[in-house]
Order: C-alpha cells, then sequence, then structure tokens
C-alpha cells in the first residue's frame, strides 16, 4: 500500500470554498478501484492547517486517480484557495 500526506495551509476566509470543492472530490475518489481510504483532515492546533490523507492499493491506482477527470478538474481549484501549493508526501506501508 502506498499512503499520500498532502499537507497545506488554508485561509480561514477561504474554508467554506474549499470543502464545497473538496466534498465532490474525496466521493468520488474514495469510489475509485485501488483507494483504500481518502480524508481531509483539519489540525487540531491550526485550523488553518489541512492535510488530505489517502491510502492506495498500488503506484497504479494512484496514477489513475492523478488522471481521473475530478483530481484533474478540481484540484486546480482548491489549490488556488490555499496559502500556497499542498506539500505532497509519499510513505509506502511497512507493517
Amino acid at each position: 500500500m502506498i499512503n499520500i500526506i498532502a499537507e497545506g495551509t488554508l485561509p480561514q476566509k477561504n474554508k467554506n470554498a474549499f470543502l464545497e470543492l473538496a466534498k465532490p472530490l474525496i466521493e468520488a475518489s474514495q469510489k475509485e478501484t485501488g483507494n483504500i481510504f481518502y480524508h481531509l483532515h483539519e489540525c487540531l492546533d491550526n485550523t488553518e492547517k489541512i492535510a488530505f490523507i489517502e491510502c492506495w492499493a498500488d503506484q497504479s491506482a494512484i496514477d489513475s486517480h492523478n488522471a481521473s477527470k475530478h483530481f484533474t478538474t478540481i484540484c486546480p481549484q482548491l489549490n488556488e484557495l490555499l496559502s500556497q501549493p499542498l506539500k505532497i508526501t509519499l510513505y509506502k506501508t511497512l507493517l
């Protein structure tokens, strides 16, 4: 399995618009073949810090996701609402 953590800073003034855009992205992504989970989180200590935390069966599933219409359409709009583009880190499951 491959886990993705995509972290960013979301100004409070953009939160509602971001959540409205993120909801259909998350719902469609959760239905994709190879998706284990796909959630959006907010930091407990800093509500402007957000993270998409995802788990995929393999790189092929990630490649399909990254090419999907919902991803290629919605993600650029989400990035416009952030202070800067998401910082994306991939992890492989060890245990």
